[in-house]
């Protein structure tokens, strides 16, 4: 086939678009080069700058008197510079192989964790900056240390460094109120990309809670780059700045004793039969709403998590064998309070002259209500009508269901006729802090609010479970082995099934004594006591004092917050503290561990002792003291205490001997007090941490 010519008018329109395009580049890169302002550097040889984050050292945390509760600690680290062994003739291979060795690791395995990540490099691998060294052995053998720093020609890229690792000196101390920190997550740098990949954030407990001030300003050291991205010189740095000293109220003495008396009672209760399965101690100081101790057990070892938990051991921690020990039961846990409610039932009644101060009322040994039978202790009964000062000295539960069930019927007919039920005890137990959190400064996940049954709630939740109700109840619990305990929880559930929406007189009875859907935390119940002994003060509590400089100055106060004046009279108060006084001996149930006590006439307390389906009764104890006169000769209190174990039985008994030892050391009883002065310390101290 013969091939036609191009036409010369087409070649010449195609020879002018080809010339046209090479003028249009040709002007355009000699504007770019030449005449733009804003032209490009040739970048061929210039070096570029890479930031090596320096972590700045953690905050310190320490007691009331300025003990360290949490600290730093200088650890080696082998950090290993990638860049540096692939200029080595066999890229590094040796120097990895006598480092393994060192190390008692695969070779080829640090080979990976020192290798960038990148779509084509799976984990593990190295996720910082290509050009920054990598750890590769935290707190490493001291022999490899000495190794690799004498013979340095051995091991070039290899570096030996001292850094700063969190240290919980006391281990177990203070721990669910310290809480731990450990190495940052992609998540964390998600929700705050100012982290990085050398720093420690706080993960719970106080550690989280101030982590901001805890964690100081990174230093960085600037590293010359080459266009290929490898280090050629060192450029300038910044130096680190240390986190602010936590001061907390905690008192580190009165802490370790807490801790102490709680697992010997503990101990000493099972030796009796009783499981005693765990336990919690809270002292407040009631006149200023700062915690001085927390106790709670089981417990266990912050520095566990240190530089990353085990597998073992924290399966070892979670086990269901292991009872929650990372539970603080003292804030976290909820649980019926017994008798110890009667201090908000008793405000209640009084104040809604449903009872009066001056009147008896009758305490027998049972009462019929909805048609069921409820008992004092033991079907105990004191022959006839009684004060309320009796009552609650002797703990007379009868006393206290018939108002209570009179409250109710009387809420009931509001209702029939159209109107609001009022509902008074509820509405006194909100004011004490029951169903909210208590607002102390941890993170909200680690605090209970507690809670109490009304008509509103209850209608909630059986709309809620109503379907799982009825299952249950058609199911029969099949997996329960306790034919007793088989055929109560089935009742129960059919019960529920149907009328699950209602709210009983039973259960206001019940909620008038701490039974029946009521909770709390032992903090929350030591923030009820506090209001009794402190003019009616619901704080807001803190164990954070201050957080100090380097220099030891002051760069803020902490202070608890008042949330809200009990709606209580001071003649009430003051009647309830009298009544509950130990001063009255075996008037009062809570005063049987102190009658022999040099200082039993400065305490006062209220027992309390919670019935649990399927578990032995849960010992309760709130005791203040020393008490004083204020200068209008009102009676206060320096200190409350608030001690619960689990299955340990009657709250004198089982509680009681927890508590008489810590009121033993702070009074100096057969050692020296833990505490100067009987009470909290007055002021801040001055913790230096800049080596002035």
């Amino acid at each position: 086939m013969t091939r036609r010519p191009v036409p010369a008018r087409r070649f010449g329109i195609i020879i002018s678009l080809v010339a046209s395009m090479v003028l249009t580049l040709v002007a355009r890169l000699y504007y770019v080069q030449v005449l733009d302002p804003n032209k490009p550097r040739q970048t061929a040889g210039v070096l570029h700058d890479g930031d090596v984050v320096v972590p700045a050292p953690r905050g310190l945390i320490v007691d009331a008197q300025g003990r360290v509760l949490v600290d730093d600690r200088a650890i080696h680290v082998i950090e290993v510079d990638r860049d540096r062994l692939l200029e080595l003739p066999d890229k590094g291979a040796s120097v990895l192989r006598r480092l393994g060795v060192l190390l008692n690791r695969n070779p080829v395995q640090v080979a990976k964790e020192i290798t960038p990540c990148s779509p084509t490099v799976p984990a593990p691998c190295w996720v910082g900056e290509p050009y920054q060294p990598v750890p590769v052995a935290t707190s490493p053998p001291m022999s490899a240390v000495l190794t690799i720093s004498e013979h340095r020609e051995l091991y070039p890229g290899v570096t030996v460094l001292t850094r700063s690792q969190r240290h919980y000196p006391d281990r177990t101390l203070a721990a669910h109120v310290l809480g731990y920190a450990s190495a940052v997550t992609q998540t964390d740098k998600r929700s705050n990309p100012s982290l990085t990949d050398a720093d420690l954030i706080g993960v719970s407990g106080l550690e989280e809670q101030y982590d901001a001030a805890l964690r100081g300003a990174d230093g960085k050291r600037v590293v010359r780059l080459s266009p290929q991205g490898y280090p050629v010189a060192d450029g300038p740095s910044t130096a680190a700045q240390q986190g602010l000293t936590l001061v907390t109220s905690i008192d580190a003495r009165l802490q370790a004793l807490t801790q102490k008396a709680l697992i010997t009672q503990i101990r000493a209760l099972r030796k009796q039969g009783k499981p005693a399965t765990s336990g919690s101690v809270v002292i407040m100081a009631p006149q200023t709403g700062r915690v001085l101790a927390v106790a709670s057990w089981p417990t266990y070892d912050p520095q566990l998590f240190v530089g990353g938990i085990s597998a073992k051991a924290y399966r070892a921690l979670t086990a269901p064998g292991a009872n929650d020990p990372l539970l603080s039961r003292a804030i976290a846990g909820q649980y019926a309070p017994g008798s110890t409610f009667k201090l908000i039932t008793s405000s209640s009644l009084v104040m809604h002259h449903e009872i009066s101060l001056d009147g008896r009322y009758p305490c027998p040994g049972s009462v019929s209500i909805d048609g069921r039978v409820k008992t004092n202790f033991e079907s105990e009964s004191f022959g006839g009508p009684i004060s309320l000062e009796d009552a609650l000295g002797y703990s007379c539960d009868t006393f206290f269901y018939e108002p209570a069930a009179a409250e109710y019927y009387a809420d009931q007919r509001r209702i029939d006729e159209g109107e609001q039920p009022r509902e008074w005890l509820q509405h006194m137990a909100a004011s004490y802090g029951v169903g909210t959190s208590p607002g102390i400064d941890l993170p909200a996940a680690e605090q209970a609010t507690g809670s109490y049954a009304d008509r509103e709630t209850r209608l909630a939740r059986w709309r809620a479970n109503r379907k799982t109700y009825c299952a249950e109840a058609k199911r029969g619990y099949p997996d329960v082995a306790n034919p007793t305990d088989r055929a109560y929880m089935t009742e129960l559930a059919a019960e529920n099934c149907t009328d699950g929406w209602r709210y009983r007189a039973g259960d206001n009875a019940d909620m008038s004594i701490g039974q029946g859907e009521t909770t709390l935390s032992p903090l929350q119940l030591a923030i009820a006591y506090s209001a009794l002994v402190n003019g009616g003060r619901l704080w807001e509590p803190r164990i954070g004092w201050a957080l100090e400089r380097p220099d030891g100055s002051v760069a803020k106060t902490i202070k608890p917050v008042v949330r809200r004046t009990v709606p209580v009279s001071a003649k009430v108060r003051d009647y309830i503290m009298k009544s509950l006084s130990f001063s009255r001996g075996w008037a009062v149930s809570g005063a049987f561990a102190y009658l022999n006590s040099p200082y039993r006439n400065q305490l006062g307390g209220k027992t309390g002792t919670a019935e649990v389906f399927g578990r032995q009764d849960t010992a309760w104890l709130a005791t203040w003291g020393p008490v004083y006169r204020t200068a209008a000769g009102q009676p206060r209190a320096k200190l409350v205490m608030v001690g619960m174990i689990e299955q340990g039985g009657i709250g004198a008994f089982g509680a009681g001997p927890m508590e008489k030892q810590i009121w033993d050391g702070i009074f100096g009883v057969e050692s020296k007090r833990v505490l100067s002065g009987e009470g909290p310390a007055a002021t801040v101290p001055h913790v230096r941490t800049d080596g002035q």
